[in-house]
């Protein structure tokens, strides 16, 4: 049985909104996250501020089979920001209950620098977030670490990875 996936987006109007295709492959499922992550008219950080995808467990081949407290939907990736500037992060449930990382492009150089990244989330409120300059990454830049993720499971390397509190 072929692994399904749901997948959300959040903006700034509408709120966040789940996503689940009957009829997806991985395939599919990577070329609409490759759409939503380089589409300027989508990722706007306005129009949509986030977008993200987690792994329905083994077996499940409907996103209602999966409980609301099921550890699946606490394992995900997702972006937060535009399409031309943008945080990545993966969220990985363990014993203790989750590891939540931002994920750099190229291991950070200098460990003291810092920069910030600020999208409209609505309701007249901004988001903020802190993060090394290598944290940030456009929709391209973040399609392959999508792509390994749907298509092997495969979490971006340990070098790339910060454990943040969330």
């Amino acid at each position: 049985m072929t692994r399904m996936f749901a997948t959300w987006t959040v903006g700034a109007e509408l709120g966040h909104a789940d996503g689940f295709d009957w009829e997806q492959t991985p395939d599919s499922v990577v070329a609409e996250l490759a759409r939503r992550l380089t589409d300027p008219r989508v990722l706007d950080g306005r129009t949509f501020f986030s977008c993200g995808v987690w792994a329905l467990p083994e077996g499940a081949d409907n996103i209602t089979e999966v409980a609301a407290d099921d550890p699946a939907r606490a394992t995900y990736m997702q972006v937060g920001g535009r399409c031309t500037d943008l945080v990545l992060e993966v969220r990985v449930t363990d014993e203790e209950g989750y590891s939540h990382y931002a994920v750099a492009r190229e291991p950070v150089g200098d460990p003291g620098a810092w920069t910030e990244l600020s999208w409209d989330a609505g309701g007249g409120s901004t988001c903020t977030v802190r993060c090394h300059p290598e944290e940030v990454l456009t929709g391209e830049q973040a399609v392959p670490f999508f792509r390994d993720y749907v298509l092997r499971g495969a979490l971006p390397r340990p070098e790339l990875l910060r454990r943040i509190d969330v």
